[in-house]
């Protein structure tokens, strides 16, 4: 089973314009409200990819009520954490004719002590030996990487995997608290702010993802955008490389990335097998407007357009 664990799920409203223009009346050209939250984001596209998670998490307020329901719309199993509070809205503003687009991230409700320890009794009833806990996104106030450090702690315990994908600062304060995941998945800019300062080259970005390696996390993925993806493994370092597309929405590609490699592990696909369906979920999410999932026909056209090659290793098999 693959459980998706988002603590900070969300409202996420997309607005489009033409030209945005800082500072000025921008005139909007379509609004979009999806549910979101990156474990969320996750769940929805392994259901697409034809897996069924579960998702579980806090679902704050009369709007955590409606993420569950329209989960469950999709045919999507969950287990909330009920608490008080708002659910955050984040809003992306899509610049039409530059192709860029602009994020405002809410930081979402307080959570309780008695919330926390609610959730990890729930999320411990559902864990089995073979269960991959997968933690993403960012904390709710006042959260610390101990939240995951102990989540990834109770799925050791009884041999569950577990993978976390969060902004560079939430993976140090991981780490830096003893949490070591099965699998640790970023983006060339989250990775430098594990350590401080950009990544730009492929071989500074190979080179991050050992350093962090090294503190002893079985697999490191890194997302470059058009760059692809690497990956440092026990079974070899990995270079991947996507087809050029037309970008409709940028958004959520990583998650459709994730979603795609969790499906093939999951699957036990090997590595390069597993990498070549994450860059082909990943490229197509950008192909479905707003944070929408990759659509498994896009996948199915793209995958043999994705290319895995394999690259000398600089870290040694754990």
């Amino acid at each position: 089973m693959i459980v998706t664990v988002t603590l900070n799920p969300a409202i996420d409203q997309t607005i489009e314009v033409d030209r945005f223009v800082e500072g000025d009346t921008n005139r909007v050209a379509s609004i979009r409200l999806d549910i979101g939250g990156k474990g969320i984001n996750v769940a929805r596209g392994l259901k697409e990819l034809g897996y069924e998670p579960l998702a579980m998490g806090f679902a704050p307020g009369d709007m955590g009520r409606v993420i569950e329901d329209q989960l469950a719309d999709l045919g999507i199993g969950t287990d909330f954490t009920f608490i008080s509070g708002d659910t955050r809205t984040n809003v992306t503003i899509i610049d039409r004719e530059h192709h860029r687009h602009t994020v405002l991230n809410a930081p979402g409700p307080n959570v309780t002590g008695d919330d926390l320890r609610h959730l990890y009794g729930r999320v411990d009833r559902r864990l089995r030996a073979d269960t991959w806990l997968v933690l993403a996104g960012s904390l709710p106030p006042p959260c610390t990487g101990d939240v995951y450090r102990t989540l990834i702690d109770h799925a050791d315990a009884i041999g569950a995997m577990s993978a976390l994908d969060a902004d560079g600062p939430v993976v140090r304060d991981v780490l830096d608290r003893g949490g070591r995941p099965t699998l640790i998945k970023l983006n060339a800019d989250e990775l430098g702010r594990i350590r401080g300062d950009a990544v730009g080259t492929e071989d500074e970005v190979f080179a991050a993802a050992e350093r962090v390696r090294a503190l002893g996390v079985p697999a490191v993925v890194v997302t470059r955008g058009r760059g692809g993806a690497i990956a440092v493994t026990a079974e070899g370092d990995f270079r991947v490389g996507i087809p050029d597309v037309a970008v409709v929405s940028a958004r959520g590609a990583g998650d459709g990335f994730f979603a795609g490699l969790l499906y093939g592990l999951r699957r036990g696909e090997p590595w390069p097998e597993a990498l070549a369906r994450a860059g082909a979920a990943g490229v197509a999410c950008c192909l479905t407007p707003a944070n929408t999932p990759p659509h498994a026909y896009d996948l199915s056209r793209l995958l043999g357009q994705t290319t895995v090659e394999r690259v000398a290793q600089h870290t040694s098999p754990r």
